[in-house]
């Protein structure tokens, strides 16, 4: 199951909201009190809570308390080993199922060695799993992480940078080389319409997937996620992916605008032809013209859609409760919605200026307008 984890908790009784809202979708609740960023070290949270173990403790016993679903914590080491040992049986005596440690302080820079030692001793000194943390330096394969169990006695072992290198890494018994993951790993990325900037910021993780440093600032800082694709050789893929889910998208929405529709309407009549509508072109159009008629007559501000078949255009009206469709050759959305206004006009006797003749135009078919001119 998928664990909530928290990094950014201060408070007991927020913390306790939090977890109520989450743990009917989750198997457990984490919290992460090792984090050593500066906004977590601001807020009185991550690693800033290693040094106040009341605080620790009430933000334990009260998850503890109120959550049905297993409470666990992950933490640093402190400088001192007595700290450490001191802090770790603490957070067990608040009924946590288990301990994460990370083998670093909060000012050990990921690059240095993780102190398994420590960790070693923690595992001896407590009753429930501990799970150690910090070992991506040392991890390359599944069996790594098999050989840090057995040499430390912990239950289980955390790994993230490890996984950012390679994410095949826990595959049994070896991973497949960098690329080839990632490569496998961008066919979700397109299948799930990934978004560029979570892409950009996982594709500078996977650190082995390109030759050398300069092309993954070159492939990270395109501006188009084909781009990004095509460097690992997906361009194609991408391509097709991208135009069947933009033909489902346009035949889902055309179904919404069809359904929309089930209601009756009336289709106008009146003779449109790419003529009668150029010569609007310069001076007020039928929609502008129409939308000022309904307005100075009493109407609601009118609604207009249209739907598409074989790139022909119908455009659709609503004016109040009644709507309008005006069929015809029509190939764009414009022109279509610029038909329907022409026909409602044309029908209900509002005049019309064509630019080109300066005609008026009108018909005298059923007027609508509500000053009973």
């Amino acid at each position: 199951g998928i664990n909530a984890e928290y990094g950014g908790v201060s408070d007991p009784e927020v913390a306790a909201q939090a977890a109520l809202m989450v743990e009917p979708h989750v198997a457990g609740i984490d919290v992460n009190m090792g984090c050593p960023k500066d906004y977590s070290i601001k807020g009185n949270m991550g690693a800033a809570l290693l040094t106040q173990p009341d605080l620790i403790k009430k933000i334990l016993c009260k998850l503890v308390a109120v959550c049905s679903k297993p409470v666990t914590c992950k933490i640093r080491i402190l400088d001192s080993e007595e700290d450490t040992l001191s802090l770790c049986k603490e957070i067990e005596s608040t009924g946590v199922a288990a301990l994460t440690v990370h083998g670093r302080t909060r000012y050990t820079r990921s690059s240095h060695p993780c102190n398994y030692d420590i960790i070693k001793k923690i595992k001896s000194q407590l009753s429930i799993p501990v799970i150690l943390n910090g070992a991506s330096l040392d991890i390359t394969k599944k069996k790594d992480m098999t050989l840090l169990m057995k040499e430390t006695g912990v239950d289980s072992v955390m790994v993230a940078r490890a996984a950012w290198y390679n994410p095949s890494i826990f595959r049994d018994p070896e991973p497949v080389p960098v690329r080839e993951a990632v490569q496998k790993f961008m066919k979700y990325c397109i299948d799930y319409n990934c978004q560029l900037h979570i892409l950009k910021y996982t594709m500078g993780k996977f650190r082995g997937a390109f030759k050398d440093n300069e092309s993954s600032l070159e492939v990270t800082r395109h501006i188009e996620s084909r781009l990004i694709y095509q460097y690992f050789g997906l361009g194609d893929y991408y391509d097709e992916v991208a135009s069947k889910r933009n033909d489902d998208v346009q035949e889902e929405f055309q179904r919404k605008k069809r359904q929309k529709l089930d209601k009756d309407y009336k289709v106008l009549q009146a003779e449109i032809t790419p003529t009668i509508l150029q010569s609007f072109r310069g001076v007020i159009a039928p929609r502008q013209i129409l939308n000022q008629w309904l307005e100075a007559n009493g109407f609601t501000k009118p609604k207009y859609w249209t739907t598409e078949s074989n790139k022909i255009f119908t455009g659709f009206l609503q004016i109040d409760n009644d709507t309008y469709a005006m069929e015809g050759n029509f190939k764009n959305k414009k022109t279509a919605t610029q038909a329907v206004s022409y026909a409602y006009c044309m029908t209900n006797h509002i005049e019309l200026r064509h630019y080109k003749t300066g005609a008026r135009t009108q018909s005298g078919c059923n007027c609508k307008c509500k000053s009973g001119g």
